[in-house]
């Protein structure tokens, strides 16, 4: 049955000098703390407060945003990023829950005009640096569009990532292509087993899906449509969002039958004409308290952000609020730091873009509001002596907290024989990420013990395979 859309089309909040918002008792400025970019796609945060993003020409590239003119640190080039005349390069770029004491960084991008890839980098924090790369999933179908991509955790061990259709209507319905789907894996690239298709698959029937972000234990998507119904969906596990038979709400007579057959998961919002919604977050800090408990959604088509409330009860309950239209062109991203501030990423420089660039674009824009008195974004990160990635081929890694003195480590192979025996000093070294090296290990099942210089121990298998 088709659902009654209930939306709060507000009136366009002025902009005093482009550069801030009047709320009913808050003001929300704007600053500009990064320029001449070009086209961001993903913003992240590190434990210490650093701002991550991805440019599609391959670039990751931190800052730090508290400093009046942050320094722009590239960190890593990703080789083989193919870039078509559309919107095809660097896109996804998530940072481990744990990063950097688990100091994985995964990226989504093209590789050719029809494939993409997931792959999983490696940070050192000493040399500041990638130090490894595993490619998780190769031949994701792609096209010059239509490739997703957000990737969000559901927790330290399982990713979600959205992909698109490749302009490819047979591959949504197909429970097993990688096209068209929120795809559930783990930090290792595997299969999750309790996957409800059996595959990679954790929902079906998508288009291009552009934003993703977990609330609580739920999941919200944004998906771009053809020249209607742009949609803003809830993930559940197991669920057809109807892609290609259908798109939007089972509001007309001719789509029943096939809402029906295929029980399609209708969704929260739609925007006729299309809009196109991207990089999405959950806000909900007492520094705007106007915003609480909202989604903000970034615009690209609309060149706006948009604050829904009510999200969570569906399309009957949910309000739209619509901000800062035309103020910084095509807006690709979203993304809500721990204290409260807000950080877009335009896109100005990519084809779509053309008539609005400016010779300063791409910018990075951070809301707040100058009467709130904001704590710093670092945080600690409490991790137990932890051995990553397992199973592995040919290394893996130690990580520990600093305030140990020293640490033992001993390796046993499956029968109980010691193999090699080592201490480290963290704080000595002044790093809690040690890399050991498989060395003339066989294939098999092997232990790790933990001894610290507090008196706790912890023994952990580690599988090596595939020499």
């Amino acid at each position: 049955m088709g659902r009654i859309l209930i939306l709060l089309f507000i009136f366009l909040i002025p902009i005093i000098g482009q550069s801030q918002i009047q709320l009913a008792n808050t003001y929300v400025e704007a600053r500009e703390i990064a320029k001449n970019l070009y086209i961001p796609w993903d913003l992240d945060m590190d434990s210490d407060g650093n701002l991550w993003f991805s440019q599609r020409n391959g670039y990751i590239i931190k800052l730090n945003p508290e400093e009046d003119n942050p320094t722009l640190d590239t960190i890593y080039k990703v080789p083989e990023v193919f870039q078509s005349a559309d919107n095809t390069g660097l896109q996804g770029l998530a940072l481990h829950p744990k990063f950097p004491l688990i100091p994985y960084i995964f990226v989504h991008y093209s590789t050719e005009l029809f494939n993409a890839r997931l792959t999983r980098l490696t940070y050192s924090i000493n040399s500041n640096s990638i130090v490894d790369t595993t490619h998780l999933l190769y031949r994701i179908p792609g096209n010059d569009s239509h490739i997703g991509s957000r990737i969000v955790f559901e927790d330290d061990e399982t990713i979600f990532l959205t992909t698109g259709d490749g302009y490819d209507g047979g591959l949504p319905q197909d429970k097993n292509s990688l096209a068209g789907k929120v795809l559930r894996l783990s930090v290792d690239g595997k299969k999750i087993e309790d996957n409800p298709f059996g595959s990679y698959a954790y929902s079906i029937g998508h288009r291009n899906p552009q934003g993703l972000v977990k609330v609580g234990d739920r999941l919200f998507s944004t998906e771009h449509g053809t020249s209607t119904d742009d949609e803003l969906n809830e993930i559940v596990k197991g669920e057809n969002y109807g892609w290609p038979l259908m798109e939007g709400f089972c509001d007309l007579p001719s789509e029943q039958i096939i809402c029906d057959t295929l029980n399609v998961h209708e969704p929260i919002l739609v925007w006729t004409p299309t809009d196109a919604p991207c990089g999405m977050a959950y806000f909900n800090h007492e520094s705007i308290p106007e915003w609480q408990n909202s989604l903000i959604i970034s615009f690209l088509k609309a060149k706006r952000i948009s604050v829904v409330k009510g999200f969570e009860g569906g399309s009957a309950s949910a309000t739209e609020e619509e901000y800062l239209e035309l103020a910084y062109g095509r807006i690709r991203d979203v993304f809500v730091s721990p204290n409260g501030k807000i950080y877009l990423a335009t896109s100005n420089q990519e084809a779509n873009g053309a008539l609005v660039v400016k010779p300063d674009d791409d910018k990075i824009i951070e809301l707040y509001n100058p009467q709130y008195t904001y704590v710093e974004n670092k945080k600690s990160l409490e991790v137990e002596v932890n051995l990553f990635p397992n199973p592995t081929d040919k290394q893996f890694y130690i990580i520990f907290e600093k305030e140990y003195q020293w640490v033992d480590f001993e390796i046993f192979n499956q029968f109980g024989r010691l193999i090699e025996a080592f201490r480290v000093s963290p704080q000595q070294n002044q790093s809690s990420l040690f890399l050991i090296e498989r060395s003339a290990l066989r294939d098999g099942v092997y232990f790790v013990n933990f001894k610290t210089s507090e008196g706790t121990s912890k023994t952990e298998k580690v599988v090596f395979i595939n020499q």
